[in-house]
């Protein structure tokens, strides 16, 4: 169901080598001084049905949220940001066993610094039809 959507993005975003270190969603993290990673959240919808007999929707948002050290400039993060987002192109899928979910929109946010960290939020809008 829709862990394997999480699973999807997650084996996506490693498979695109993006070079930073990983903070996963409820496991220990600790940032290193000086040194960018990204977070990796997915935030889905409602499950909806789709068919009466055998089908279901949803949508959500798969949030890559970029952290880079205060004070070093933009371009860094907004370079990876744009990466990140060439690699879901809208209209390609993302899967894992089975399930599938089709990109729908990218976005970046406007850098902001917070608790001493630049960051940059990048959104993936997603849609996915989950067998019954």
């Amino acid at each position: 169901m829709s862990i394997k959507i999480d699973q999807a993005f997650l084996q996506s975003y490693i498979d695109g080598n993006f070079g930073l270190s990983i903070s996963h969603e409820n496991m220990p993290y600790t940032p290193v001084s000086g040194t960018e990673y990204a977070e990796l959240i997915n935030l889905p919808n409602q499950i909806d049905a789709l068919t009466l007999a055998d089908m279901n929707e949803t949508s959500g948002l798969f949030r890559i949220i970029l952290r880079y050290p205060v004070e070093t400039g933009a371009i860094a993060a907004k370079t990876k940001a744009e990466a990140i987002m060439a690699h879901y192109p809208i209209g390609s899928t993302v899967a894992y066993s089975s399930q599938s979910a089709t990109i729908r929109s990218v976005n970046r946010q406007t850098g902001i610094v917070e608790q001493s960290w630049y960051t940059i939020v990048v959104s993936i809008t997603y849609l996915a039809f989950i067998t019954r």
